[in-house]
């Protein structure tokens, strides 16, 4: 039988090993070292300029002064037992969770039948219906507030919380459009023939086919709609009138009048909030593919 040569070693060689290309290694040629350290410089640059201001604001909030002041000059959680004393503040904290809640509930239920809508439709027009339901992430937002502010002063409406709650609600449908559109795409809409080719009606095939299978994607813009309209400023400041002050017209109007560290914790609720449902929708969407797995 014969040996390929290839396998043959010759006595007194050491045997070598054919090089194998290593995930993550650094640019072999001094050209591409160059450009890999210049981009990682650019990106922690990046990076620092978003994250160091956030993080200020966390650490200005145990300041120990009764003034803005960095470095800080002590630690002290005294600025928090003031905001949770405060009923002011924590009426505004309650008021925002309640108007976020109300326009992402409503933004969720419009955005999820639209895209499913829009998914089934034939129709020429449909392109132009995306459109128009995408458009509140394209116009600015000081045009939208002027909009809403004549539209409510026109019926009377300014100051309503429930209205505030709608006009929020319409920021927050692109994403829950955006979100549930993509999740449509990858859904196998023979998976709802199957259904009610076995007997399961239109609705019984939604409830239990498609939304069970859209459930990630669906949570994933509730939280974004939620979270645009918990810490939105700038319609609020048309809007709200004297009776709707949120957490964010509280923040303003005490950034204009009083700076204290107080600012600071609201600030840092806010960011707490933020990141903590960017979280849950990372954990629901594991969860999801985990039980798609098995």
């Amino acid at each position: 039988m014969s040996v390929p040569a290839s396998t043959v070693e010759a006595p007194g060689v050491p045997r070598t090993r054919p090089p194998t290309r290593r995930r993550g290694r650094l640019p072999a040629t001094p050209m591409e070292r160059a450009l890999h350290w210049s981009l990682l410089g650019v990106v922690t640059l990046v990076f620092a300029f978003l994250v160091i201001p956030i993080l200020i604001v966390v650490l200005e909030s145990f300041n120990s002064a009764d003034y803005l002041s960095f470095p800080l000059e002590g630690w002290s959680l005294h600025h928090y037992r003031r905001f949770f004393a405060d009923s002011a503040w924590v009426e505004a904290t309650l008021l925002s969770a309640r108007i976020a809640l109300l326009a992402a509930v409503i933004a969720t239920v419009v955005g999820t039948v639209a895209a499913w809508g829009l998914a089934r439709s034939t129709s020429r027009g449909k392109g132009l219906v995306f459109a128009l339901l995408y458009s509140p992430l394209v116009i600015p937002i000081i045009v939208l507030a002027m909009s809403y502010y004549f539209t409510f002063a026109d019926y009377k409406l300014i100051g309503q919380w429930q209205m505030v709650a709608v006009a929020y609600s319409v920021m927050g449908i692109p994403y829950v459009l955006v979100s549930v559109s993509s999740a449509l795409q990858q859904f196998d809409p023979e998976l709802e023939n199957a259904a009610r080719t076995l007997g399961a009606g239109m609705t019984r095939t939604l409830l239990r086919i498609t939304l069970p299978s859209l459930t990630s994607a669906i949570s994933a813009g509730a939280l974004f709609a939620f979270v645009i309209a918990f810490d939105e400023a700038v319609i609020i400041l048309f809007v709200a009138g004297n009776d709707s002050v949120t957490l964010a017209r509280k923040l303003w109007d005490s950034v204009r009048y009083d700076l204290t560290p107080t600012l600071a914790v609201a600030g840092t609720i806010l960011i707490a909030v933020c990141v903590g449902l960017f979280c849950l929708s990372e954990l629901i969407k594991t969860i999801r593919e985990r039980r798609e797995r098995r």
